[in-house]
């Protein structure tokens, strides 16, 4: 394992859990930066950083590798105060740790010839010390510069984590499934919540029994794959149950109602690509799952 000597700019949650373990992994942590002394020294009593300092040039010159950790309006700022200020040590290789943005943001040190990357781990970070390693059997996605990405691949490994490479161009795309998978997957079973609650279960049970329904989903999906793990009344083109269901929300819940349908809509092309459905029934279902 090639130890490397690394610099943190924003104490944050992640920068701090991601500067805790690089350090058990063997490596050292020159530098710890953050707009605010308090915030810094919060986190360098859980990394012990060589050097802390409220100017992120002034911790970052020794290191082998810079990762940016401050929210993404302020990546590309900080990125040009470590180049204009000789932040930068020759052949460092510079991250930021954003889902949304690509490389391209730290454009100020690609120029200066310092390979670039994001670095973003699929993880969320609660608190700033998680244990065991919240980085083990993750992915983290990579993108950029050819050194960037090798470098990436082994700081991931030295994590316990898994890598995949994201093009530059489709960093949206990638951020935006991550909304999906982790955000939109809140209001789903706040949708599935309110259905019980207004069924008459316990508010307190309400998504609790939901539960080995919603593993065991995951499992098959894991197992079998997506769309071969889609089970219910659109894979059985049970139009009646379908009506109910819709007729019920419209008078119960009806600001959910488009939601449902949306969801509806969406899931009767996997029931046709699995061949669950005919094309008659899938063209009756459409027609009942209207979205106004």
């Amino acid at each position: 394992m090639p130890h490397i000597q690394f610099a943190i700019v924003g104490c944050g949650r992640l920068g701090t859990n991601l500067g805790i373990q690089l350090q058990a992994a063997g490596h050292t942590a020159t530098g710890l930066s953050a707009r605010h002394m308090q915030t810094i020294q919060e986190s360098n009593q859980l990394i012990n950083a060589e050097c802390i300092d409220t100017c992120p040039w002034k911790v970052t010159s020794k290191a082998d590798v810079v990762f940016i950790t401050t929210p993404d309006d302020a990546i590309e700022q900080t990125c040009q105060q470590l180049i204009e200020n000789n932040g930068m040590r020759q052949n460092a290789i510079i991250y930021h740790c954003s889902g949304s943005l690509s490389s391209s943001i730290l454009a100020s040190a690609i120029k200066e010839g310092h390979g670039a990357g994001s670095f973003h781990p699929l993880q969320s970070f609660p608190v700033k010390h998680i244990t065991p390693n919240p980085f083990e059997n993750i992915y983290v996605s990579v993108e950029g510069s050819k050194e960037a990405i090798e470098q990436g691949r082994i700081i991931a490994d030295d994590l316990n984590a898994m890598i995949t490479e994201v093009s530059t161009e489709g960093k949206t795309l990638y951020h935006a499934a991550a909304v999906v998978a982790s955000n939109y997957l809140v209001t789903l079973l706040e949708l599935a919540r309110q259905l019980n609650v207004h069924a008459g279960i316990p508010d307190n049970i309400a998504l609790k029994v939901l539960e080995p329904l919603i593993q065991g989903t995951l499992k098959n999906i894991d197992k079998h794959g997506v769309t071969n793990a889609l089970t219910g009344p659109i894979s059985r083109g049970d139009l009646r149950t379908i009506q109910n269901h819709v007729i019920s929300i419209t008078k119960d819940l009806p600001d959910f109602k488009n939601l449902y349908n949306t969801l509806g809509q969406y899931t009767i092309p996997i029931a046709r690509s699995q061949h669950l459905i005919s094309e008659d029934t899938a063209s009756k279902l459409q027609k009942e799952l209207v979205i106004r």
